[in-house]
């Protein structure tokens, strides 16, 4: 599932940061327009999760989910070329994730040029407003309908996403954006796998290239009943004694609405082919906040063997496939240690 404490940036990081974003900031100064009449890349950025980084985003008519934006999605900006969706992990601490990537942005060299933005999936215990839609806990990161107990209509997070990759497709909007990346780490990263496999957006988005970074997600989504055992990948012996093993979110069968929306062929197609960095941490190797269901269990005993072993399955069974796998050595189950470590930030802003 996810992570087993709150990651909060103290101490000498945290003052690194500080004078890294101050240059940032002192260098670009504030306002101003280019020739097409939209706001140029040398103001200031938004870096840090408070009220004047916020802004709702319209999913469907009338409905809202809560972002953190460095510049402003339905503004634009003339001068950005690269877009960072940054899915928050089980805490919904998007605004957490959000100055994680400001951060990671700013190390790279790239905030000035780079859109990041962090939307949050509220469950009911955050208190939505009438018109914001919100999950189960675990139904955002699977790509389940929003409660019915919501308003209507009922959303996918999924939905909510492609739309958020289509409005930074707009480019009347963003004329020079040309890369986005998707990414998440734990609860979230097992969001963007799912997602990469069903979404439909990213052909629409001409120019575009799209990629997804997963890290150290609970689980991984199989393209078949086959898992491994021994170096080989075949029907587990288990099986019979967990008949859901293979099920929606850990395989293919019994999809919810959004997913089974897809056909399987696509679906298969879409994760073999769409460019996937599996990015796990060397050190991610305890259980706490893990998933430990028979499903879980039988892609690999903690987060850091089950990324590599479905490395492996896709080597075995899916040959030409578009998964890269990066090991961050070191780093345990922390967002923060991923994103801001030189292997993360390469994964990033290559």
């Amino acid at each position: 599932m996810d992570r087993p404490m709150k990651e909060r940036v103290v101490g000498g990081a945290r003052r690194v940061l500080r004078v890294v974003l101050a240059l940032v900031v002192s260098a670009s100064g504030c306002g101003g327009a280019d020739a097409t009449g939209l706001p140029v890349a040398s103001r200031a950025p938004c870096t840090a999760g408070v009220a004047r980084c916020a802004a709702r985003i319209e999913i469907a008519p009338g409905r809202f989910v809560p972002s953190f934006q460095s510049f402003a999605l339905a503004q634009g900006d003339s001068l950005v070329t690269d877009a960072v969706v940054v899915v928050h992990g089980t805490e919904r601490n998007a605004d957490e994730y959000f100055a994680t990537m400001a951060e990671a942005a700013a190390l790279s060299g790239r905030l000035q040029s780079t859109v990041i933005i962090a939307p949050r999936f509220q469950t009911v215990d955050d208190a939505p407003a009438v018109d914001e839609p919100y999950w189960t806990s675990n139904g955002w990161r699977v790509g389940d309908l929003s409660n019915s107990t919501g308003p209507l209509p009922r959303l996918s997070a999924y939905s909510a996403i492609d739309t958020i990759l289509a409005r930074l497709g707009n480019r009347t909007r963003f004329p020079r954006l040309s890369r986005i990346v998707v990414t998440g780490h734990s609860a979230g990263a097992q969001l963007v796998h799912r997602f990469a496999a069903t979404s439909g957006v990213e052909p629409t988005l001409a120019g575009i290239a799209v990629r997804y970074v997963a890290a150290n997600p609970s689980t991984w989504l199989y393209l078949g009943p086959e898992r491994g055992r021994d170096g080989a990948f075949a029907i587990p012996a288990a099986a019979a004694s967990c008949p859901d093993y293979d099920d929606w979110h850990y395989g293919l069968q019994n999809r919810n609405t959004f997913a089974n929306a897809v056909a399987t062929s696509l679906v298969r197609q879409n994760l073999v082919s769409r460019q996937m960095t599996v990015m796990v941490g060397t050190a991610d190797t305890l259980t706490a906040d893990l998933d430990v269901s028979c499903g879980a269990n039988l892609q690999g005993a903690r987060r850091f063997q089950r990324g590599r072993t479905l490395i492996e399955y896709m080597n075995a069974r899916h040959q030409g496939h578009a998964h890269r796998l990066v090991e961050v050595p070191g780093v345990g189950h922390s967002s923060r240690g991923m994103y801001t470590s030189l292997d993360g930030r390469r994964a990033l802003f290559p």
